[in-house]
This record gives C-alpha cells, structure tokens and sequence, in this order.
C-alpha cells in the first residue's frame, strides 16, 4: 500500500512539475506558464515576458486560491 501512494505521489508531481507543449496552426508552441504564492498575476506575466521578450498571446488563466497556483498558457510572437 505504502509503494503504491508513493507512486501516486511521484506521478503528480512529475506531472505538476512539466510545461506541456502544444503546437498552433501558425507552428507556434503553447507553453503553460505557472507561479505560486501569495502574489498576484504579475509574477506570471514577468516569467512570460522573460520566456516571450517580443511579447506573448495567451490563450487560457487558471487560479486556485486555494493551493496559491497561478497558472498561464502563452505563445510566443515572433
């Protein structure tokens, strides 16, 4: 029982811990970008502009104000 609530434990945060990456028609990739804590939308928005320094789109904005996770899919311009 114990090895297998590990294994659950380990697969979430594997999966937590990834950027998926999703191709648009014009061949630009979707990467979700996330921040945690107590502040506000602008801790995305900054990682996003680091990614992104020609600016970015976003497509889709999750938030648990629960867990604290912020949470931005965004997609280059080129």
């Amino acid at each position: 029982m114990l090895k297998l609530l590990v294994m659950i434990i380990s697969a979430v945060l594997v999966t937590a811990c990834g950027m998926p990456n999703t191709k648009v028609g014009d061949g630009r990739d979707w990467v979700q970008v996330s921040c945690n804590g107590f502040s506000d939308w602008t801790k995305c928005k900054e990682k996003a502009s680091k990614l992104c320094p020609n600016g970015y789109d976003f497509a889709d904005q999750k938030e648990s104000l629960i867990s604290q996770n912020r949470s931005m899919m965004i997609a280059c311009k080129k």
